[in-house]
Parts: structure tokens; sequence; C-alpha cells
């Protein structure tokens, strides 16, 4: 059921609509009025992060060159950040990538609905050849590419250099992969001169500093500034804890963009 048609003011979740959520079930869909859109959603404190890092604080507001920009998505979850787009350029030409089948099932309503034109939608995971690759899937953001095959899912896999090759110039590139960046984004080196603006959330353990150091070797050879940005305290004592015993201790939003 609905919270509220009153759910947003002056951009940011009501204190009514932000409670309702957070004492709402993770297992049935759902829908809420977050004007000017619908939102399907099922997990409501996944909702609740993302609305607020996207619609409220506008990490993916960027200035394009062009009306109609191009803008390529890897990992779009369920559409919040498409719905943005969308709210910033009307006229934007939008490729999304999202293989967690839960999730771009509720993907493939939020654009239908609210009759968003100009988007393709991809059920795949962005790699670095075209086949299939083994998923973890857990049908929520934490969903990811299992390298060693250990995913209880075969997706299709896309090759995102392929479809960076394809295409003149991109207005905006985000890459939230949980984990896959740093093979992706040796992969599409090539191709970043055509990328104005790249959003790259990485994600990595206290011992693989050698990866986001690849990582900011190759951004900087592609010519971008980059602002770093912790995206998840994880650990609350450093020195004490070290690691968190899970799959990532280091979580940061890399703003790339060029003078």
């Amino acid at each position: 059921m609905p919270v509220s048609q009153k759910a947003v003011h002056n951009g940011a979740l009501t204190w009514y609509t932000v409670k309702v959520l957070k004492h709402q079930d993770d297992q049935l869909e759902k829908h809420l009025q977050l004007d000017p859109y619908k939102v399907f959603y099922q997990r409501p404190y996944e909702l609740l992060h993302t609305y607020s890092e996207i619609f409220t604080n506008g990490i993916y507001h960027f200035r394009a060159s062009r009306e109609n920009p191009l803008i390529i998505d890897c990992g779009s979850n369920i559409g919040i950040g498409l719905l943005n787009y969308k709210a910033q350029y009307p006229q934007a030409r939008i490729i999304g990538f999202e293989p967690d089948k839960g999730n771009f099932a509720l993907l493939q309503k939020n654009i239908k609905h609210n009759k968003l034109e100009g988007v393709t939608l991809h059920q795949a995971a962005v790699w670095t050849s075209n086949g299939t690759i083994s998923f973890a899937s857990e049908a929520s953001e934490a969903s990811h590419i299992a390298e060693d095959g250990s995913g209880g899912q075969i997706v299709t896999a896309i090759r995102l250099a392929d479809i960076l090759a394809a295409e003149d110039k991109i207005d905006f590139l985000k890459i939230d992969i949980e984990g896959a960046e740093w093979p992706v984004i040796q992969d599409c080196a090539p191709y970043l001169g055509k990328v104005d603006n790249l959003f790259l959330e990485y994600h990595g353990k206290t011992t693989e500093t050698s990866k986001l150091t690849g990582i900011m070797q190759i951004l900087e050879k592609a010519g971008y500034s980059v602002y770093v940005q912790n995206a998840a305290d994880n650990l609350a004592r450093p020195f004490l804890q070290k690691t968190t015993g899970t799959i990532y201790d280091v979580q940061l939003n890399l703003y790339c963009f060029k003078a």
C-alpha cells in the first residue's frame, strides 16, 4: 500500500515516509509516489538509501554539453538512477545494465510505468568479454559477479568496452558493479577518452591497495580530475579491526570529470 502522496518535501523524503519505510517488510513488492515518479520496490531500506543519495544529495548530477546526453548506467538496480537522469535530462538516451533477475523486473516496471522513452535495458552483467559469467544473486544492491564461479546463477555478460567503442561520445558513465570494476575499467581504458563524466564506485579489501592505485593511474592517464568520497564507513577502528571479515572493507565513490 502506498504511503502518502506527499512523500517528498524540498527534494527529501518526509519524516513520515522515512518512518514508514523503516518499518516495512523486505519481502513483498510495494510502490510509492515520489513525484513525479511512481516507484516500485521490494527492500525499503535500499530505497531509502538510494533515493537519499541520488535525488536528495544528487550524486549523479552533472552538466551535459547537449540536451540529449548519452548515459550508460552499469549496475542499474531497480532504476532510481535512471529516473534521476530523466529528471535532469528528459531527452537523454540511456543504456542500462542489471544482471539480477529480481532487480531487473522492478527496473523494467519503473521505466515502463513512468513512460520513460529513450531507455534501453539489458538483463546482463558488464564484463571484459561477451558470453556468460557466474553471478551471486542477493536480489539486492549486494548482488555481484563471482569470478571464482561460486555464484548460484549463470548470467549473460556483455563487454562494456565494446559498448564504449561503438559510441562517439558518452556524456555520463556510471559503474557500480560490486567489485568487478577493476578488470572492467582496465579493459575499458582505451575508450575513456570518449567519456566526459565517470562515476565509479570502488569496492576492495584493505590488502588490495594495488587495485585502487591501478584504477587511479588509469583515470589520471585518461585526463580525469578525481574527487574521492567515502561511500561506506565500514571500519570504526581501522587500526584495531583492519578488516570487516566480509568481501569488501573499502567502498569509495570516485567522481571523475574533465576540465
